[in-house]
């Protein structure tokens, strides 16, 4: 019975601590829970910068503008190949007529008609197809000023991310520095009262100790100014940002090579070679103008009419027109003077923008380098300073140094470990600035990529792609023009 009663005792403990750790985990699921609805409620939060890159692409305000001037250009060109096809058109009437004779007799006449007309422009000095051909080049170069756009926001992302996270480091920093200080007031004033130290030394903390609380006001101010750029480019708060890793693959090894990279894969600049075209065949759409049009056009119609008797009829008409423009008080060649100007327009812009990405890349490929080396020596006078520190505690301790040396040397290591924080955010900077200024900072043309190994990344960027990728199919030709050809330089 003894045994039996302790064994009772033992299972109702077991069971009443099985219990409560069934309801601690239910509570922990709850939380979790909750937790995971709080965050979904405010949205997916990147803890790193490729992340955090995509996440602008996909909700910056300003990208889904200029997609929707892309959408502008598509639907423009839509309606351009829409001249191509015939106009056909359905029409149809009825009509009641009374009249009232001398005699005093009604007439009544009822007619009907109802019919299909269709037009068809045969030939219009190739002004159709300039057009569309020119319509395609003005769509191809609104893709290129959306990856103009993003390439810009992008790098204004990059630095909004480093902007926080060097203002976060300070604060850690600036914090760490000020509770140091407050800790050497208090030995201080033990060490005065002993008689080691003088009210000197206690002005010199003090001192750094104001210094070091206004220095860390102006910290947070800098992460509240840094976490709202960030909020307003990426769409939500900062989490916890990690330190990215440098994608240095992408760099050249001279500044030439950067330079022609640029020029190659520069978005503005491509946008603007292709505004060059797009003018260069809006020049031949204005001299097609001269040229004669042909128009055929037809009609099927039925007419009914019944008044003393009923009638019906059905009438076919086909037409065939030529005209040939004369004289139109020089509107025409204003047209293509007009046209001119700006084709010779867009290629001077396109020169002075082709130098200006040429001298860009260079800076900014030399301004990289600075930020790698001014990284490294950050680095190593932290080092420095630290042994510096070290190596005057120990010989103040030996009397050989006074205690202001040692405050001296705090701020010597704390304006090393601020240098190096700021360095490392300026190198990222630095070399995303730089991809930026050839052309290779992209979230579009680097989801490519993905697609071969995704296939759930097929959906999600397929929008992408289209504006990567707007090519313009190139006009078949049966073999090389002869000079004889009357249509030379207007085709």
């Amino acid at each position: 019975m003894v045994v039996t009663g302790s064994m009772n005792k033992l299972h109702q403990g077991a069971m009443r601590v099985l219990v409560q750790r069934l309801l601690r985990l239910s509570c922990a699921v709850f939380a979790a829970v909750l937790g995971l609805s709080v965050l979904g409620a405010e949205g997916v939060r990147a803890d790193n910068l490729s992340q955090m890159l995509y996440d602008v692409y996909d909700n910056n305000p300003d990208i889904r503008a200029e997609e929707a001037g892309l959408d502008v250009k598509r639907a423009s060109t839509k309606k351009t190949r829409s001249a191509f096809m015939p106009q056909i058109d359905a029409f149809g009437s009825h009509s009641l007529t009374k009249e009232r004779l001398k005699s005093g007799s009604t007439t009544r006449t009822r007619t009907s008609q109802y019919g299909v007309s269709a037009s068809q422009r045969l030939f219009n000095g190739f002004q159709t197809r300039n057009n569309l051909i020119k319509s395609k080049y003005e769509e191809r170069s609104s893709a290129y000023q959306v990856r103009n756009r993003e390439r810009q926001i992008l790098l204004e992302a990059v630095k909004a991310y480093m902007d926080v996270y060097a203002a976060r480091r300070m604060i850690n920093l600036r914090r760490q520095h000020l509770s140091n200080l407050e800790k050497q007031r208090r030995a201080t004033l033990a060490r005065i009262r002993a008689g080691e130290l003088t009210r000197t030394d206690l002005s010199k903390t003090e001192v750094l100790l104001y210094r070091a609380k206004a220095s860390l006001e102006g910290a947070l101010a800098d992460l509240g100014g840094a976490a709202g750029r960030y909020e307003s480019l990426v769409g939500y708060k900062p989490g916890e940002l990690i330190y990215p890793e440098m994608p240095i693959r992408y760099m050249p090894k001279t500044k030439e090579e950067a330079a022609n990279k640029a020029l190659r894969m520069h978005p503005d600049l491509r946008s603007s070679r292709s505004d060059i075209k797009a003018t260069e065949y809006a020049v031949k759409a204005a001299k097609g103008a001269f040229l004669p049009s042909i128009d055929l056009s037809g009609e099927v119609s039925r007419n009914f009419a019944s008044s003393q008797a009923e009638t019906t009829k059905t009438e076919r008409s086909f037409s065939l027109r030529l005209s040939l423009p004369i004289f139109d008080g020089g509107a025409r060649l204003a047209d293509v003077e007009k046209a001119q100007a700006e084709h010779s327009q867009r290629k001077y812009i396109s020169n002075a923008l082709a130098a200006r990405i040429k001298a860009d890349a260079k800076e900014q490929y030399l301004r990289n380098r600075a930020a790698q080396a001014t990284l490294r020596q950050a680095s190593a006078e932290v080092k420095a300073a630290r042994a510096l520190l070290r190596g005057i505690k120990i010989e103040e301790k030996a009397g050989q140094r006074s205690f202001l040396d040692i405050l001296d040397a705090e701020v010597s290591l704390l304006d090393a470990q601020e240098l190096e924080i700021y360095s490392k955010a300026d190198s990222v900077i630095a070399l995303y600035t730089f991809l930026a200024s050839t052309g290779q900072l992209t979230v579009s043309g680097a989801r490519k990529a993905q697609i071969q190994h995704d296939p759930d990344a097929r959906a999600a960027v397929a929008k992408a792609e289209q504006l990567a990728r707007a090519r313009i199919q190139p006009a078949k030709q049966a073999g090389p023009r002869k000079p004889q050809d009357p249509w030379s330089g207007l085709r």
